[in-house]
């Protein structure tokens, strides 16, 4: 398929990308953070009338309602916050592919997003997020999903992270590209009431814990924590287990209900009534950290990883010290601390050596740069282009010519025989064409969810006092 039927058959679909500008997405984002519209104005360095006129007008890009307001205060409806998730990927994308074909740069991200959104299944300790802001430059938006939803959520684009663990090599079947970081060797205990008749014990066995009331957690392939340790210890799974969520399980555990499994990275369940006891098939498990590798920059993902392990050895010494006097915790403890980058460091470094520059900073293409490259695209000529976007020929030109400057890469090809693209301007291109349609079936599956705007709204909506705003 030639470039120019590419991006024909990108623009015969309804212009959603237009109007949604970097611009455009830093206001839903406000809106998001904030909802003071009077607020959202002093930051965009507007007025508050201006805010509304370009929320209306963002909404009827759409076709649904992005936004619900009252006389001062805005918030995003569900369809906002998807789209502009879908707007930030586009742009996440856009960058990417610029440096990639356009500047040379290769395929990994290189500016660090804002704010990293990141499935856990597990709470990530106060402090990870803490020490990742005050460290690392980078907050996180932590959503803790049951572990077989975390896989869910990085696949369908929801997050641009997962922290989860595996029996297994971590082998994830996921369309999606990701990189995966192995975060922590997380080996298991059982937890025991204090009266069991195992507790004096310094380590006991799962045979001769078959028989007793467990309680188990599904993990990230739906599978059952205890019966898949059991299972790789070649022991049959206890008649007696109780799958439930976390919070449950631990509930159960402090009441001494049933036993259950403890580890380094699992929040620890710590009472009176309680125990910790080695096991002597020393069941593991490996935590990891999965990332979108074109929104995640590479060494603030191993950065990442670091941290987040950092902080649960911390706290395994902290609440588990009395396990570090048993040989075999301590050589593991060893083994974990000693072959582990700092979490400030960046992996593969040479520590007597200085971090590579950053690239130089460019201007960023917005969409209006991006509807010019494609009009000379498909249409084949600077003449052609210039007649379909109703401007002169020498005015497109010296528009290029100034993105040219402005982003510091030669876009066109300029020769007695005419102007063409350059080859990376074509190849950028063709990722464009892609990257619109994703955006696209993005604002098409809000419209299956979401309520479309009625046939008339604008009309009638022209004459609507200040104060009433959309409902529903």
């Amino acid at each position: 398929m030639s470039l120019g039927s590419e991006l024909t058959s990108v623009a015969g679909r309804p212009e959603l990308l237009s109007p949604f500008s970097r611009r455009d997405l830093s206001l839903l984002d406000a809106v998001g953070q904030c909802g003071d519209l009077a607020e959202v104005a002093r930051g965009a360095g507007t007025r508050h009338g201006t805010v509304e006129r370009r929320l209306d007008r963002l909404d009827r890009a759409a076709g649904l309602p992005l936004t619900l307001r009252s006389r001062h205060s805005a918030r995003l409806t569900s369809a906002g916050s998807r789209m502009l998730i879908a707007g930030r990927r586009f742009f996440h994308q856009i960058d990417l592919a610029a440096r990639t074909h356009i500047f040379g740069h290769g395929s990994e991200a290189v500016d660090a997003p804002d704010v990293l959104s990141i499935a856990s299944t597990e709470p990530l300790l106060e402090e990870v997020v803490e020490d990742a802001a005050a460290s690392l430059g980078l907050l996180l938006s932590v959503r803790h999903e049951a572990p077989q939803q975390v896989a869910a959520q990085l696949a369908g684009y929801h997050v641009d992270a997962a922290y989860t663990w595996s029996l297994d090599s971590p082998i994830h079947s996921l369309e999606r590209a990701t990189r995966t970081y192995d975060v922590l060797d997380d080996p298991m205990w059982v937890i025991l009431p204090r009266d069991h008749p195992l507790a004096g014990r310094d380590e006991v066995s799962l045979v001769d814990l078959r028989d007793e009331t467990w309680v188990s957690e599904t993990g990230p392939g739906s599978e059952i924590l205890v019966a898949r340790v059991f299972q790789a210890a070649g022991v049959p799974a206890p008649a007696r287990l109780h799958v439930t969520g976390a919070s449950v399980a631990r509930g159960i555990l402090r009441r001494g209900d049933a036993i259950g499994l403890g580890s380094p990275t699992h929040p620890a369940v710590l009472a009176p009534s309680l125990v910790r006891r080695s096991l002597v098939e020393r069941p593991r498990r490996t935590t990891s950290l999965l990332v979108d590798p074109t929104i995640v920059p590479r060494a603030l993902a191993g950065r990442l990883a670091a941290l987040i392990a950092d902080s649960h050895l911390r706290r395994f010494v902290e609440h588990h010290r009395d396990l570090l006097h048993e040989g075999w915790w301590a050589h593991w403890y060893a083994e974990q601390t000693g072959h582990r980058p700092r979490a400030g460091s960046v992996p593969g470094a040479d520590p007597g050596t200085e971090p590579a520059p950053e690239p130089t900073e460019v201007r960023k293409l917005d969409t209006e740069d991006l509807h010019l490259l494609q009009a000379v695209a498909r249409h084949g000529s600077i003449n052609r282009a210039a007649a379909a976007l109703s401007i002169s020929q020498s005015a497109l030109t010296r528009r290029i010519h100034r993105l040219e400057q402005a982003v510091g890469a030669r876009l066109l090809l300029r020769s007695p025989r005419g102007t063409s693209l350059t080859g990376p301007t074509r190849r950028f291109l063709r990722q464009l064409a892609l990257y619109e349609a994703e955006f696209h079936d993005a604002a098409v599956a809000c419209r299956s969810v979401d309520r479309p705007l009625p046939h008339g709204h604008w009309t009638a909506r022209q004459g609507t006092p200040a104060g009433a705003r959309l409902s529903g």
